[in-house]
């Protein structure tokens, strides 16, 4: 369990390669609580990245929890899902302010 005072910054790299026909293919990222359940669902990345790596970030809210990350596909025993550098930052998230 990690304790955040505040919203900060995870950034991750992420493979998919998902046959054409697995619709369900998903990789979501939930905090995980100490009752041991997946309490908030913080990013969900769904179809097929194609052969690139692919970077993305979000911000974990304030609180106490770990992380879970979670791959699933359908019946396409070819689908492939992979997660690497993922970083967890000291800098706080900061809003988006759109015109």
């Amino acid at each position: 369990m990690k304790t955040f005072k505040e919203s900060t910054l995870l950034f991750f790299q992420y493979h998919m390669l998902i046959g054409d026909e697995d619709t369900t293919a998903a990789l979501t990222v939930f905090t995980y609580s100490q009752l041991h359940v997946y309490e908030k669902r913080l990013i969900e990345i769904r179809g097929n990245r194609e052969s690139e790596w692919q970077y993305t970030g979000v911000c974990l809210p304030a609180g106490t929890y770990q992380l879970a990350f979670v791959a699933t596909h359908g019946l396409q025993f070819m689908s492939d899902i992979a997660l690497d550098n993922i970083v967890i930052s000291h800098f706080p998230c900061r809003p988006t302010i759109t015109g």
